[in-house]
């Protein structure tokens, strides 16, 4: 376990799964995930980016159509069984149009996903991708060094309604107890 500040990252050592122990990973982990799991309507499932901390998901999703995409190929190993190796931004590439019921994009926006351009294209796709009513969930650090730009001014997101997400009741989460606790979570739905 390596410490940084307050946060305890971990990893899987030896087969053994580590994931990360924080306050936004605990959102995530307890509240948005089950959701999903949860709900039979969400099907076919979309995890954008791996890595040793998200290896486990696959057993959460174990009933559900699991896949994840991540453009380094290092990353396989923490994938799913159904992984591409490529960008978010060439998801038209791998999948046909109204294929997915959620597409979970945590941690990329700002930790690769950087350039405009390819984040236009990366969240086009996913409207493309995901099904009447289907839910994007980005999951993003609101911190200058992690913000290439404001989320808010992507274009491509404005083709997407506020979805309220019933376990949390909002559209955005934002950690109003710790100020140091920059990690968003913005919740769209794809309503035509």
């Amino acid at each position: 376990m390596i410490m940084r500040g307050l946060k305890v990252v971990s990893h899987t050592i030896m087969g053994w799964e580590m994931p990360i122990i924080n306050h936004d990973r605990y959102i995530f982990e307890q509240k948005i995930i089950p959701y999903f799991v949860n709900h039979e309507e969400f099907a076919k499932v979309l995890f954008v980016g791996c890595g040793s901390y998200t290896k486990h998901y696959e057993k959460w999703f174990r009933q559900k159509e699991y896949w994840t995409i991540d453009l380094n190929p290092m990353k396989k190993i923490y994938g799913a069984k159904k992984h591409i190796i490529g960008s978010m931004s060439d998801l038209n590439l791998h999948f046909k149009e109204n294929y997915f019921d959620v597409i979970i994009c945590n941690g990329v926006f700002g930790w690769g996903l950087n350039d405009k351009k390819d984040v236009e294209e990366a969240f086009a796709g996913c409207f493309l991708c995901l099904r009447n009513n289907g839910v994007l969930i980005i999951g993003w650090d609101d911190v200058p060094e992690r913000k290439p730009f404001p989320l808010e001014t992507c274009e491509s997101l404005s083709q997407f309604q506020p979805y309220f997400f019933p376990p949390l009741s909002t559209t955005q989460y934002v950690n109003l107890e710790d100020e140091t606790d920059k990690h968003k979570y913005n919740f769209y739905v794809k309503s035509v």
